[in-house]
């Protein structure tokens, strides 16, 4: 039986049932389907896990990177040497390891993996393109990995997005900064990032309630204020989500959420947010800079329909640049696109998503089942893993002049 790793990104803390962010929720997503399919798979996370999945779970740390680093009053751009030092506390595991999987926020990740073993097969899951500043930290990362040929390694994104991201930052600063494109920089995009195991009912999927529903922190980058101004008596929105006193300094984000939205609800587990998520007569994803997206497909299996924000930003004239509208349209998932700064736009297509019928709901889950399945996800993974290969910069440099 093949022996898997999967590593959280270690910048954020497990807290019980309740996943803070998608990152987490992907390296979680990661160990449970590995387990379910048969692998000898252990995960190695910051904080307490509570989840009845045949895993092995190792806790590096009680808190992740970011918390550490703020307890320390250090700056954040700290967190990616804690990063490695937590790593380091579990050298064994990852020496016995066939595969690893590893998410990364951090670049520490890389290095510090890639320093850890040698000839192992590595799949390195990026999840954001943030800025310049990360995309040259990125680079430098990616470029010494591949120069020292200790590991067969694969670097793998979320979806077309970011690679057309860094793209985008690439294009803008290539003459200024070393950098990498997408396409050079990244090995793939992950067709298959998300599945679940919930089946859900004919009855769980056509009933519904008079309610929209947004999901995300509170904190201005996650936009929930652009649904302020909606008003229908026939739908309230309900914004779905917990504080983050890291973004949202002295909380005066979540104060006026409390007193404009429609109507919130937080701190709730993913079990009892989902419960009560999948009554919603659709989804709506305010944050147009989203890297993947897992609300749209968590509410869509239940037939709830997805209304996405988009901003174009440049990256490609013409097409709307955002991942959940990219996964929507390659499993053939009705849904509905609003212009991120066009306000009359926003609320029409949330009005537009309040007339879907019986079988529309039917037809949304159907059709986000049948693609994102287990089998799907487990053996794509598995693919890159085998994909993965070894650059050696001198070996190739004794090619060229022989």
């Amino acid at each position: 039986m093949k022996k898997i790793v999967v590593i959280d990104s270690l910048t954020e803390t497990f807290n019980g049932p309740i996943v803070r962010s998608g990152l987490q929720k992907s390296a979680k997503l990661d160990a449970r389907a590995f387990a379910k399919m048969g692998y000898d798979t252990t995960f190695l996370y910051c904080g307490v896990i509570d989840d009845h999945y045949p895993y092995k779970k190792i806790c590096l740390n009680d808190i992740g990177a970011k918390e550490d680093v703020a307890r320390h009053g250090k700056h954040m751009r700290a967190s990616g040497n804690y990063v490695k030092s937590y790593l380091n506390r579990s050298s064994n595991t990852l020496l016995e390891a066939d595969y690893i999987v590893a998410h990364c926020h951090s670049v520490g990740m890389m290095t510090g993996i890639n320093a850890m073993v040698k000839d192992k097969k590595i799949l390195f899951i990026i999840h954001d393109v943030i800025d310049l500043t990360w995309a040259c930290g990125f680079t430098n990362a990616v470029n010494n990995m591949r120069a020292t040929g200790r590991n067969y390694t694969h670097i793998a994104t979320n979806s077309q997005y970011s690679i057309a991201r860094l793209d985008y930052i690439y294009s803008r600063a290539k003459d200024r900064f070393e950098l990498l494109s997408g396409d050079e920089a990244f090995d793939s995009f992950i067709r298959h990032f998300v599945w679940s195991d919930v089946n859900p009912t004919r009855e769980e999927i056509i009933q519904h309630e008079k309610k929209s529903a947004v999901v995300g922190r509170y904190e201005p980058a996650k936009y929930h204020h652009k649904l302020y101004k909606y008003k229908n008596a026939e739908n309230t929105i309900v914004h779905y989500g917990i504080k983050d006193p890291r973004r949202d300094e002295g909380l005066k984000y979540y104060e006026n959420l409390k007193i404009k939205a429609n109507a919130y609800s937080e701190n709730l587990s993913d079990e009892d947010l989902w419960e009560s998520i999948k009554t919603s007569q659709s989804i709506i994803l305010p944050c147009y800079h989203e890297g993947f997206g897992f609300t749209a497909f968590e509410a869509g299996i239940f037939g709830v329909a997805p209304v996405i924000l988009v901003h174009d930003q440049g990256l490609h004239k013409g097409q709307h640049a955002h991942a959940t509208v990219q996964y929507l349209t390659r499993a053939g998932t009705k849904h509905f696109i609003a212009d991120f700064n066009d306000e009359d736009s926003i609320i029409r297509a949330i009005n537009d998503s309040l007339q879907i019928t019986e079988q529309d709901r039917i037809d949304i889950s159907s059709s986000l089942l049948s693609y994102f399945t287990i089998e799907n996800y487990v053996n794509e993974r598995i693919e890159l893993l085998e994909s993965a290969k070894k650059i050696n910069i001198e070996s190739s440099l004794e090619s060229f002049f022989e």
